[in-house]
C-alpha cells in the first residue's frame, strides 16, 4: 500500500485560539447532523513540501492549501473537513522546541476549530443515562477480570535477541492512567473466533476532540462498523487495592453509542495483513451513569499527533501503555524512542507486552496523565508477535481522515472490495467453485485458489494471496488471474458440479466435473496454462472419464473432496444423492470411485434440506481427517466433525437457522489464509457479495473479510457477464432481504432502521 508523505504535527494551543470564530461555531453547534458531509471551509492536510497559505488572526499558524493527499476510499473523492481542535496536554507541550524536528511547525499543518462556546451542548439524555446503567450493571470487576484477549496473537511469544539488552523495563502503574484503559467486547460481539463465547477485550485511550467522547484503538480488535452494539470503555483501570485479582474504573464504564465506530474502509476489505498500516480505529462513547462526558470525567484526552511517513518515525520521549493479563493492570513502559520499520511503522522495545496490550497508545512527552498519542499497538502482524516488541501504524493523513469522520459524526466506511474482483452484479453469476494449489506459484507457498465456474460457461482461476483474497487481473510481480476457458455453452448448460482435490497422485490439484448427462470427468494438474474443452468434442491430453454418460452419476447432487479418513491425499469424496443418501468413496483417482461407504440411507432432511455440503477442516486438529459442512435449507450451518472417524455422529452447529445464510449460493473451505487448514470460508451470496471467513472454526465463524460489496444503495443490477458482455438489465430489489441478501446488505438494511 503507497503511502503519502504529509507533514503533520500537534495543533499548539495558539493555532487552537486564533481559529476560535463563527465557523466553530456552525461545525460544532449540531454535532449530530451529518448524514453527507458539508464541503469543508479548509482541508486538513497538505502533502509534505505544500506551500501554506498564512492564516487570519494573532498568531494564527500558516492554512494549508492543498487537500489531504489520502482520498477516501471510494469511486468519489471527497475534500476533508477542518480538523477541530482539542486542548493541549501541557503549556510546555504548546511551544515547539527549535532544537527538536519533531515538535517544530511544519507548512501544511492542520487548521483547526474549537467550539465557540463552553460545553454547555454536552447535555447526558434520560436515554443515555440508562444505557451507561445496563453497561456498568454488565461489566463488572469480575467479569472484566474474566475477559480474554480479543487478539491472543499479539507478545505470545518471549524471544531474547540483541534488542533485548537496549529494551526499556515496564512497570504497573497502580494509579491507574486517566486518558488509558480497556476496550471491553461482549461475547455476542466477539471480533475473534473464542470457543468458549467468552467477554473479550482490548486496550484504548480517550483523545481530545470538541465533542470529548472519542476513544481510540487497533482496527484489529473489530470486525466491521456495524456488527457491534454492546462495547464499552473503562477509562483508569487500575488494580483494585483490596483485590489484586480484578480491577477498579474510577471514572464508570462509557458505553460505545451504536454504529459510532470509524474504521477505514480499506482496513474492512483487504484485512489485518494487507492494510496492515491501517490498524486503528476511532468510536464514540456515550457519557457514564452519572451523566458525565468522558473528557468531563477524566480530564482531556490526549492529543492526536501525526508523522511524516519519512524522517521522523525515529522519536524521543515516547512511552507505551497497555492492559495484560487477567486483572488488566495498567502496563508502562517509561520514556524511550521509536524506531521507523519498513518505513511506515513505529517499532518500541518495551518488556512484558503480552496478549491484551492491542490498540494501546504510544505517547509522546507523557506526563502521567496524557501526552501526545502517534500510534497505537497494532499492524506489522497486528502489533507484534513478540511480548518485548510492539508496532504501530503510521499516523497520517489516514488517522486524521477517520478524526474527522468521528468529530463530525460522518457515515463510517463501507468496505470497498478488492481492486479487480469486479462488483456484485457480476458475482451474480457464479454458479459454482473449487479450492486447490493450482497456480504455479501457490503450488510452492501452499496457499489456496479458486476456479469459478461463471453462468455463461466461463472457467476463471483467480490465484490465491495468502490474505484471505486473491490476486486479479496481471500485475507485475504477482501471479496472473486466468481465463481457463472463454465462454462457452459446454460448461455453461451441462456442467452441474464441480470439486478439486489430488485424485491422480501427482501432488498437484485436479479438477472433477459432474455433467447433466451423469459423465464424471478429472481435469489432471490445472495451473495457469491449463486449457480447459469448451466443446462436446474436445478432449485434452489431461482429461479422464470415471463416470459414463446416463450412469446413476446423473442422481448426484452434492460433491464434497476432502481428506475424509482414506490416505493423507484429499482424494475423497462424499456424495449426497437425490433421495437423501449421503455416501463416501475414499481414496478416488484416475481409474474411478472404489471404496463405497453408505453414512445416510435415502431420507427427507437430506433430501429436502441439505443445499450445499463442502469439506474443511474447522476443528483445529493437526490430524489429516477432514470435516464436513453442511448449509440446510433454514440456514443452519453444521459441521460433521472428523468424518472419517465419526461418520456423521459428531456434529457442530456453526450456526442456528437463520435467514440470512438461506441465501448464501457458493460455500468453498480452503486455505486461503496463512496458517496450513483448510479453515477459510469462501461464500458468495445471493446479492453478488463476497466474503471470506479466515479462521473459521467447528462453532464460531472468523474474522469477516468482504471481497466484492453489496450493490450501492439504489442501484440497478446490471447482468454482466465475466466476458463484460451484458446479458438484460433489471431493477435491483427495493432494500429489503425478502429476493436477495448478504452481511453487507443486511448491517445496511439494520442501520437504516
Amino acid at each position: 500500500m503507497t503511502r503519502k508523505n504529509l507533514m503533520h504535527h500537534r495543533i499548539p494551543a495558539h493555532v487552537r485560539l486564533a481559529a476560535l470564530g463563527a465557523a466553530a461555531a456552525i461545525l460544532l453547534a449540531s454535532p449530530g447532523v451529518a448524514s453527507a458531509a458539508p464541503t469543508p471551509a479548509a482541508p486538513t492536510a497538505t502533502p509534505s513540501g505544500s506551500s501554506g497559505t498564512p492564516g487570519t488572526g494573532d498568531d494564527a499558524s500558516p492554512v494549508p492549501s492543498g487537500t489531504p493527499s489520502t482520498a477516501r476510499p471510494t469511486d468519489e473523492t471527497k475534500e476533508e473537513p477542518t480538523v477541530p481542535a482539542t486542548p493541549s496536554p501541557s503549556p510546555e507541550a504548546d511551544t515547539p522546541k527549535p532544537e527538536d524536528p519533531a515538535t517544530a511547525m511544519p507548512e501544511g499543518s492542520p487548521t483547526p476549530k474549537e467550539p465557540a462556546t463552553p460545553d454547555d451542548w454536552l447535555q447526558a439524555t434520560p436515554e443515555e443515562i440508562a444505557e451507561a446503567k445496563r453497561a456498568e450493571a454488565y461489566w463488572t470487576p469480575e467479569r472484566i477480570a474474566d475477559a480474554v484477549p480479543a487478539n491472543p496473537e499479539k507478545g505470545v511469544e518471549s524471544s531474547p535477541t540483541l534488542r533485548d539488552l537496549m529494551r526499556s523495563p515496564s512497570h504497573v502503574d497502580n494509579n491507574g492512567v486517566a486518558t488509558a484503559g480497556v476496550f471491553l467486547i461482549s461475547q455476542d460481539d466477539d471480533p475473534q473466533s473464542d470457543p468458549g463465547k467468552r467477554d473479550q477485550f482490548c486496550s484504548a485511550s480517550s483523545v481530545a476532540s470538541p465533542t470529548k467522547s472519542l476513544v481510540l484503538s487497533a482496527a484489529h480488535c473489530l470486525n466491521d462498523n456495524d456488527r457491534f452494539r454492546n462495547l464499552a470503555f473503562a477509562p483508569g483501570w487500575k488494580v483494585d487495592p483490596n483485590n489484586k485479582a480484578q480491577g477498579i474504573a474510577p471514572y464508570g464504564i462509557f458505553p460505545i453509542k451504536k454504529g459510532k465506530i470509524w474504521i477505514d474502509g480499506r482496513y474492512l476489505s483487504q484485512g489485518t495483513v494487507k492494510a496492515d498500516d491501517l490498524d486503528f480505529a476511532f468510536l464514540k462513547t456515550g457519557p457514564n451513569s452519572k451523566g458525565q462526558f468522558l473528557e468531563n470525567a477524566t480530564g482531556m484526552g490526549n492529543q492526536l499527533t501525526t508523522l511524516p511517513a519519512s524522517g521522523n518515525l525515529n522519536q524521543k520521549s515516547v512511552s507505551l501503555i497497555g492492559f495484560p493479563g487477567g486483572a488488566k493492570s495498567p502496563l508502562v513502559c517509561p520514556s524511550t524512542t521509536t524506531k521507523e520499520f519498513e518505513g511506515r511503522f513505529l517499532e518500541i522495545a518495551c518488556d512484558g507486552f503480552a496478549p491484551g496490550v492491542s490498540g494501546g497508545p504510544f505517547l509522546r512527552n507523557f506526563d502521567g496523565k496524557r501526552g501526545d498519542v502517534i500510534g497505537v499497538i497494532g499492524g506489522y502482524k497486528t502489533g507484534g508477535k513478540f511480548d518485548n516488541v510492539s508496532y504501530s501504524s503510521q499516523f497520517d493523513a489516514d488517522v486524521v481522515r477517520l478524526y474527522n469522520q468521528a468529530v463530525n459524526d460522518y457515515a463510517p466506511d463501507q468496505p470497498t472490495g478488492i481492486d479487480g474482483m469486479g462488483d456484485a452484479n457480476l458475482w451474480t453469476h457464479a454458479e459454482a467453485a473449487a479450492t486447490g494449489q493450482f497456480h504455479t506459484s501457490s503450488q510452492k507457498t501452499k496457499d489456496g485458489d479458486l476456479i469459478v465456474k461463471w453462468s455463461d460457461g466461463e472457467v476463471t482461476l483467480y490465484p490465491g494471496d495468502q490474505s484471505q483474497g486473491f490476486y486479479t487481473g496481471c500485475t507485475a510481480g504477482q501471479p496472473c488471474e486466468t481465463q481457463l476457458a472463454k465462454p462457452n455453452k459446454l460448461w455453461a448448460d451441462h456442467a452441474e458440479v464441480i470439486t478439486a482435490g489430488d485424485y491422480t497422485g501427482s501432488d498437484a490439484f485436479d479438477l472433477m466435473v459432474k455433467w447433466s448427462d451423469g459423465e464424471v470427468t478429472i481435469y489432471k494438474d490445472i495451473d495457469e496454462r491449463t486449457k480447459l474443452p469448451t466443446a462436446a468434442d474436445q478432449h485434452p491430453a489431461n482429461e479422464t472419464k470415471i463416470a459414463a454418460a446416463g450412469s446413476a452419476w446423473k442422481y448426484a447432487k452434492g460433491l464434497a473432496t476432502g481428506k475424509f479418513g482414506g490416505n493423507k491425499w484429499p482424494d475423497d469424496v462424499v456424495v449426497r444423492w437425490v433421495d437423501g443418501e449421503v455416501t463416501k468413496y475414499t481414496n478416488v483417482d484416475g481409474t474411478g470411485f472404489h471404496v463405497e461407504q453408505q453414512l445416510q440411507v435415502p431420507n427427507a432432511l437430506w433430501k429436502n434440506h441439505a443445499t450445499i455440503i463442502a469439506g474443511g477442516d474447522f476443528d483445529g486438529t493437526t490430524n489429516s481427517d477432514f470435516d464436513l459442512l453442511v448449509r440446510w435449507s433454514d440456514g443452519e450451518l453444521t459441521v460433521y466433525e472428523d468424518l472419517g472417524a465419526n461418520s456423521l455422529k459428531r456434529e457442530r452447529k456453526l450456526k442456528p437457522a437463520n435467514q440470512l445464510w438461506t441465501h448464501s449460493r457458493i460455500l468453498v473451505p480452503g486455505e486461503f489464509g496463512g496458517n496450513l487448514w483448510e479453515d477459510d470460508l469462501f461464500v458468495r451470496w445471493s446479492d453478488g457479495e463476497v466474503t471470506v471467513y479466515g479462521n473459521t472454526q467447528a462453532d464460531a465463524l472468523g474474522r469477516e473479510y468482504q471481497l466484492v460489496p453489496p450493490p450501492a444503495k439504489g442501484s440497478a443490477f446490471r447482468r454482466g457477464q465475466p466476458s463484460g458482455r451484458l446479458a438484460g438489465e433489471e431493477t435491483a430489489a427495493e432494500e429489503s432481504c425478502d429476493s436477495v441478501c448478504g452481511p453487507g446488505l443486511l448491517r445496511r438494511i439494520s442501520a437504516d432502521k
